[in-house]
């Protein structure tokens, strides 16, 4: 997957859990930034598309939930663009910890 991000990349192997309606999957936080973060999934995600809007929850140290939007979608990983902007300052602060 070709990464577009602009913004500085933090490697990351964090437990996530995403909710899109009822169904809600288990994944890992590959790499995060302040725009979005890549999602590793252990088998083929569910039919999610381009645009598909969804919650993710992150842990480690304390558990945030971030809504997002799907921008790329592949075999194991999708692509995820930060909707929330008032959540900037907690994405600073991850980002801040692990640099």
């Amino acid at each position: 997957m070709e990464a577009h991000r602009q913004d500085i990349r933090v490697d990351c192997d964090e437990t996530c859990l995403l909710h899109m309606g009822d169904l809600q999957l288990e994944a890992k936080v590959e790499n995060f930034s302040l725009g979005g973060a890549l999602v590793h999934f252990n088998g083929s995600p569910p039919a999610l598309h381009i645009g598909d809007n969804c919650k993710i929850k992150m842990e480690g140290g304390s558990l945030r939930e971030y809504s997002c939007e799907v921008i790329r979608v592949e075999s194991t990983k999708i692509a995820l663009k930060f909707a929330d902007t008032h959540n900037y300052k907690s994405i600073l602060q991850r980002v801040s910890n692990t640099l």
